[in-house]
């Protein structure tokens, strides 16, 4: 790649991770509208996915071989773990608990996990690190009511995040080596459809119950976060900084409670909209002024 193609991709990156952040919040509001329960979503929605990541890889990406299917067994173990401990974390503990917990990664990834893929944290970027988060614990948190929440949902909230964190390094490291990101990211889509797969199986009792407007939905959920939300993180994820990436990430919940209170009349308090002043500057102040050194990281 020129220098002045990567410096093209550099300047699309935020852009496209946004896309793809405001894509997997749509998400949620559409499993909401769905007849079946989240067990019955996640086996559909990934089976169903599988072989558009694949027609995808075949017209965007590389061919897959069994070298690169091999290099996506274990980030798709974790894949499909976080899957699994996600969606059993909604159901055994309260939704303000499960959400905030799922979004402690770009957390982990300021206060130092980003050193494992040899990132650092620049000091001016802490403050609205910390903004954001804040604006998050606002949006999911305060005023909600927290009946319901348990330490077992808990824990398996905190599975479910390792195991994101987890999948996320590794999708890092992955790009940063060369591998194509759709061809990887149809390698991950087919494993972690077989690890949820007994599960699923097991835990749900609606799997024949799916009607017209669920296959509508799950279409759009293909599509929007699976197609362009994953694969939009994906590309990107060669051209950021892991750290800023997952703080990006933030904006969803804000995206869903937003679409909650307009598709479904759920209540818009103050400390939702306060929250989402709060994440929406904070990502702001997080990835303006990047120096070219920093987005040229990638080759």
């Amino acid at each position: 790649m020129t220098l002045a193609a990567t410096r093209q991709s550099n300047d699309v990156a935020v852009p496209a991770v946004l896309l793809a952040v405001v894509a997997w919040g749509l998400g949620s509001l559409m499993v909401r509208g769905m007849s079946v329960d989240g067990t019955t979503v996640a086996l559909y929605r990934m089976w169903l996915g599988t072989p558009v990541m694949f027609v995808a890889a075949r017209v965007w990406g590389q061919p897959m071989t069994l070298s690169i299917l091999k290099s996506c067994v274990v980030p798709g173990v974790f894949f499909g773990l976080s899957m699994m401990f996600g969606f059993q974390a909604a159901r055994t503990t309260s939704i303000a608990n499960a959400t905030l917990i799922s979004h402690l990664t770009p957390a982990l990834m300021v206060l130092g996990l980003g050193r494992l893929l040899g990132e650092r944290t620049e000091l001016r970027r802490l403050p609205f690190a910390f903004v954001s988060l804040f604006g998050l614990v606002l949006v999911v948190l305060v005023g909600s009511n927290s009946d319901g929440a348990s330490l077992k949902g808990d824990l398996f909230a905190l599975v479910n995040v390792a195991c994101w964190t987890v999948y996320f390094i590794i999708l890092k490291r992955t790009r940063d080596a060369g591998i194509d990101g759709w061809t990887f990211l149809s390698g991950v889509f087919l494993v972690g459809s077989i690890v949820i797969t007994p599960w699923c199986l097991v835990a749900s009792d609606d799997l024949t119950s799916v009607n017209a407007k669920d296959y509508l939905l799950l279409t759009g959920m293909i599509l929007g976060p699976g197609l362009v939300g994953h694969g939009l993180v994906t590309w990107a994820s060669r051209h950021l900084a892991a750290t800023v990436t997952s703080l990006l990430t933030l904006l969803g919940p804000v995206v869903s409670v937003v679409g909650a209170w307009l598709i479904y009349d759920q209540s818009l308090g103050w400390n939702k909209i306060v929250g989402a002043v709060l994440v929406l500057g904070g990502l702001a102040g997080t990835v303006w002024g990047r120096s070219r050194a920093e987005a040229l990281e990638a080759p």
